[in-house]
């Protein structure tokens, strides 16, 4: 069944605020996990959708009565996020950022990722769960330098870790994400080769 016949195109049409706030609800949730999935930014990724449903809005009275809202914010999100990687990228080599390899990954992730975000939203479960079934240290590690941001100095001083303890921790959980996703080309790419190994 289409997503779209669950929505009243011709009422988004005339400015009908019920319908546009139904589909608000109905996929804002899937398209700022996605938006922060490559992102990882939480400003940045609301950003991205706000946006998104902001041009929805804009746009809507020249909508085609058959059109599939999901499509056109899976697509706009996307390629607003692509937008942004590729920005972030040319600020990382001008200033010679560490992330900007890891961006590049994330980017080239994107990319082969599927127009359909329901299967986005599978791939982010396994993704999730695969994080949640690291060992307690190794978790710990991983999620303060992949989704706090923290450079492994930091980590260190904060689980009071000598740095190599904290890189060491690092590589194991990368190997184990790699071993546990390998069917998912794309997210080697995000798990991958953010250590010299």
């Amino acid at each position: 069944m289409d997503v779209s016949a669950k929505y009243d195109i011709v009422r988004l049409k005339t400015g009908d605020r019920s319908e546009y706030e139904k589909i608000y609800h109905e996929f804002f949730d899937v398209l700022y996990s996605l938006s922060k999935q490559y992102l990882m930014n939480t400003d940045d990724a609301e950003e991205i959708v706000q946006d998104a449903f902001l041009k929805l809005w804009e746009i809507r009275s020249g909508l085609n009565d058959q059109s599939n809202i999901k499509n056109f914010l899976y697509t706009l999100v996307k390629n607003n996020c692509l937008n942004q990687l590729r920005n972030k990228q040319n600020a990382a080599r001008l200033i010679k950022n560490y992330h900007y390899q890891e961006l590049q990954y994330n980017y080239e992730a994107l990319t082969k990722t599927s127009e359909n975000y329901i299967q986005f939203q599978e791939l982010k479960e396994k993704i999730d769960l695969a994080i949640s079934e690291l060992p307690d240290d190794l978790q710990v590690v991983f999620e303060m330098n992949r989704f706090q941001d923290m450079r492994y100095k930091d980590i260190a001083l904060k689980l009071d870790l000598s740095e190599k303890a904290v890189e060491a921790r690092m590589s194991k959980a990368l190997k184990i994400l790699r071993t546990e996703l390998k069917d998912y080309l794309p997210v080697i790419y995000l798990v991958s080769k953010l250590l010299n190994e």
